[in-house]
């Protein structure tokens, strides 16, 4: 810390005539701030440090005076009081703004590339897109208690699984190995796993003569791993899984300084964020599929908001699209009509003053809404159609598919796909029957760390921004809107949620509550 800055301290210290365990408990915070905020920056610096403290005395709850001027250099002096906490709790993340973060197998820490991210990216792009994937996967793999050994001791190693390489199976027919990389179809009608070190042609005769159980959904462009052995100069799988999930908890002691999630980090500690949900108990509604051009809809939203109006507003209510029952079409009537519903929204919201003013409005668009050019992430819909909605709100948010949330202690994802359709046709693999289908696509997409885990070719996706599509860590809550029935599963500490289609089924809706981590199904009584 610069000689300024730590007058500057001083300065404040003094003026709000702080005791020695109060300035002690103060500095505390603001140190834990800055360490969070600035990812460990060294050097202190006066103006930097002038804004930290104003941002910590505005997210605080009580009053503090900030001198703002310049009087650690001697000169006039502003001060300034701030006595309510700032509504820093809801933040909406835009895909595009989600920091990128690549892991660096040699330092063996995640590093922020030197090129910036760009939707006509460079074809180097392409190749980093699958490497990276690789190399998260595999580092998350090798901590897993299964693949790590306390010891050296021969016996503790017999204990443990060991990963091979493609380019060590030469000349080894006939041993056992298990290995991990990518499916992909190399040549026609022919399966081969891909690693940084080769590929291998894939057989599973073997699998399919024992009967052997497959747990969750396989297509090209997934990380599996598979054990057998090498026959011919081909693998003959005899059992095949997805890399195995690591808690949230896990991974961020394994990274504790690297803000994978994005957006800024709160200006409250941990214990505050905790009580302030827990004296909430509002929910946030999530809907999908919400057709603004139909009568039914707007009448089924008017009775939703007029439950809602009798009591404390929800925290937020989550518009998913498609907002229309047929597909923008660009240059045609579609644009007036598009812009009139969302303002016959915004009108319709307007007249619940107390929802409008309260609760937080967030709108992901679908494939059918403007503009986007068919690849993920698709870009927020343009202000010119939701510009006379935004006048009416408060709280409003026009964000990209997929976004990020964070709400206190809370991360939630949100994306708008109809992927169990897409994964289930894609798939190489018929998963075992008994368990449900829908366990099956979220243990893959968890388990996969990416929220489309298909070839580009299939669901395309901007090199430059696949770290946008990311689920590592895992979040707290996972909304996988879908055309698929409705459903709500907890896995690996993940609440995963799909609305449904609100419109095109019986108005039905999820309610989320975050102090109870819990979700409840319901529905709007059609008139």
């Amino acid at each position: 810390m610069n000689a300024d800055a730590l007058h500057y301290l001083s300065d404040v210290i003094k003026k709000n005539q702080f005791s020695e365990s109060d300035a002690a408990s103060w500095l505390d915070v603001l140190a834990d701030t800055w360490t969070k905020r600035e990812e460990g920056k060294p050097l202190v610096e006066l103006e930097a440090l002038k804004a930290l403290v104003a941002a910590v005395a505005v997210g605080s709850d009580s009053s503090m005076e900030v001198i703002t001027g310049d009087a650690a250099n001697g000169g006039d002096s502003a001060v300034t009081s701030t006595s309510k906490a700032r509504s820093d709790l809801f933040t909406v993340i835009d895909a595009f703004d989600i920091p990128t973060w690549w892991y660096d197998t040699g330092k063996k820490m995640f590093v922020q590339p030197f090129e910036k991210g760009d939707i006509l990216s460079s074809a180097e792009s392409k190749a980093a897109l699958f490497r990276q994937r690789y190399d998260l996967l595999r580092q998350r793999v090798m901590r897993n208690e299964n693949f790590t050994p306390v010891s050296f001791s021969e016996h503790e190693k017999d204990r443990f699984y060991k990963l091979s390489t493609i380019d060590s199976l030469q000349g080894r027919e006939g041993e056992h190995f298990l290995l991990f990389g990518m499916l992909s179809q190399l040549e026609e009608a022919k399966l081969f796993l891909e690693d940084k070190a080769g590929s291998i042609e894939l057989d599973f005769s073997d699998m399919n003569s024992k009967h052997t159980e497959v747990n969750g959904l396989f297509t090209e462009s997934c990380f599996v791993l598979v054990d057998g052995y090498v026959e011919d100069g081909i693998f003959r799988v005899e059992e095949i899984g997805l890399p195995p999930p690591e808690a949230k908890e896990r991974t961020r002691a394994a990274f504790p300084n690297v803000n994978l999630f994005g957006g800024q980090p709160s200006l409250r500690t941990e214990s505050q964020l905790r009580s302030i949900e827990v004296s909430n108990e509002n929910g946030i509604i999530v809907l999908s599929d919400v057709w603004l051009d139909q009568q039914d809809t707007m009448d089924a939203l008017q009775t939703l908001f007029e439950g809602f109006s009798h009591s404390t507003p929800p925290i937020a209510f989550i518009f998913i699209g498609d907002f229309s029952s047929k597909p923008f079409v660009p240059g045609s009537g579609d644009t007036a009509q598009y812009k009139d519903n969302m303002t016959a929204l915004g009108q319709l919201i307007g007249t619940f003053p107390e929802i409008a003013r309260n609760s937080h409005f967030v709108f992901v668009p679908g494939n059918n809404d403007p503009w986007g050019q068919g690849a993920l992430p698709k870009p927020p819909i343009a202000s010119y159609f939701t510009k006379r909605l935004g006048n009416r709100v408060t709280n409003v948010t026009f964000t990209t598919n997929p976004c990020r949330i964070k709400y206190c202690t809370h991360e939630i994802v949100v994306f708008r796909e109809d992927l169990l359709k897409r994964i289930r046709r894609n798939s190489v693999l018929p998963p075992t029957e008994g368990t449900e289908i829908v366990k099956h696509l979220v243990r893959t997409v968890i388990d996969q760390g990416h929220l489309c885990p298909l070839p580009q070719r299939i669901r395309p996706i901007y090199w430059a921004y696949d770290h946008a599509m990311r689920l590592y860590p895992i979040p707290d809550v996972l909304i996988l809107a879908d055309r698929f029935d409705s459903y709500s599963i907890n896995y690996e500490s993940c609440h995963c949620i799909n609305p449904g289609s609100f419109s095109s089924g019986d108005f039905s809706f999820f309610m989320y509550f975050p102090v109870s981590r819990t979700s409840q199904y319901s529905k709007i009584p059609k008139k």
